[in-house]
């Protein structure tokens, strides 16, 4: 591995020798997924033909921006070993989550200091502003472990029920054409009620980290899921799903999958939208993280929402240390914040304000579209 001071700043690239840049070129998963690196590895080189993304632009800039601080160099060196191995996909991405979230917040204005790995579960981050400090946990959302099963069935030439192949013969060639049904966070149990594919989703986003080990008393303690590495879902999840509600195109709704998972309430409509126009309404079987009516008050101050385009905040407005007014202002500085989907309390009560005003929405869309 190159050295961090004696170098040119080249990102994720400028780290890794020639032998290991060829080793990620050339790997592949058993889906014929590339490796996690392989995109912000190649961002810069413009040899290679692919669709850039935000999230490669972001980890060559917070690496350029961490090799600058003290200490930095040696935290980077250890981290790109976990980015750049090749055994365990779940290490190599939420190694990338780290790097980005630690580059974000120097962005934002905020001191960051890595805590040490111990035997007993720690944040992975101390932050600082202006002598105001708390922690961050980060983690990384990838796809459900039974779809990256099924698209290693279709890669080796399997056709379980959802897949339809054909071919297409033409001069000198043949196409051959897969098209596949996936589901990001795990496909519906047909024999379990309540189980479809946007309770599903609101379910997994809920309960990421749910044991809140990883805070820190009496400081605020922020969660930082990272989805922009979401296999071949990286987009799927848009910013519109941080919104109580989103309307089809012929009057369908679907419900927010990031909203409802941290806002959502026992027994709330959970609409569904299918193709052909037709509406699915189903009752939210649990509490969402920051509910105000969950029977367990959440432990974190606050989340931070990495998608594709975007980096939401979510604030709890429950929280046994909230952030303070700096420090939630700051947070507006990270590089795609977006502040139209964010939810704070940037007076005391605006959560819930805003919670009152989409639960009468939902309620009163719900009689809507029950009315025979």
């Amino acid at each position: 591995m190159k050295g961090l001071r004696d170098r040119k700043l080249q990102g994720l690239f400028g780290l890794l020798n020639d032998d290991k840049i060829a080793e990620i070129n050339a790997h592949y998963d058993k889906a014929r997924g590339r490796h996690p690196a392989w995109s912000a590895m190649n961002a810069f080189n413009q040899r290679v033909d692919y669709r850039r993304a935000p999230k490669d632009y972001l980890v060559n800039q917070a690496i350029d921006r961490i090799g600058l601080e003290n200490g930095g160099p040696a935290w980077l060196a250890n981290s790109v070993k976990r980015v750049i191995q090749t055994d365990d996909f779940q290490e190599a991405v939420g190694a990338l989550a780290e790097i980005r979230c630690y580059g974000a917040m120097l962005e934002a204005g905020f001191q960051i200091r890595p805590i040490p790995t111990a035997k007993t579960p720690t944040p992975d981050f101390q932050f600082d502003l202006d002598g105001s400090g708390g922690v961050i946990e980060v983690t990384a959302k990838l796809e459900h472990d039974e779809q990256v099963a099924r698209a290693r069935h279709i890669a080796d030439g399997a056709s379980p029920d959802g897949v339809e192949r054909s071919t297409v013969h033409v001069p000198s060639a043949r196409i051959d054409f897969t098209v596949s049904e996936l589901h990001p966070f795990g496909a519906p149990d047909p024999d379990k009620a309540g189980d479809t594919t946007q309770t599903n989703a609101i379910s997994k986003i809920g309960s990421i980290k749910a044991k809140e080990t990883q805070i820190a008393e009496g400081k605020p303690s922020i969660l930082w899921i990272d989805f922009r590495d979401l296999g071949k879902w990286a987009d799927v999840l848009k910013e519109e799903q941080s919104s109580p509600l989103i309307s089809g195109h012929r009057g369908t709704l679907c419900s927010g999958a990031i909203w409802y998972g941290f806002y959502g309430w026992k027994d709330a409509p959970v609409f569904d939208d299918h193709i052909g126009g037709r509406q699915s309404i189903t009752p939210m079987a649990h509490f969402g993280r920051f509910s105000r009516g969950a029977p367990k008050v959440s432990r974190y101050s606050a989340a931070i929402l990495c998608l594709g385009e975007a980096s939401i905040l979510f604030e709890n407005p429950a929280a046994a240390t909230p952030l303070s007014g700096e420090q939630r202002a700051a947070l507006t500085r990270l590089p795609w914040f977006n502040l139209e989907h964010s939810v704070a309390d940037w007076q005391r009560g605006d959560i819930d304000g805003a919670y009152a005003l989409a639960r009468s929405m939902v309620e009163a869309l719900r009689k809507d579209r029950s009315a025979p």
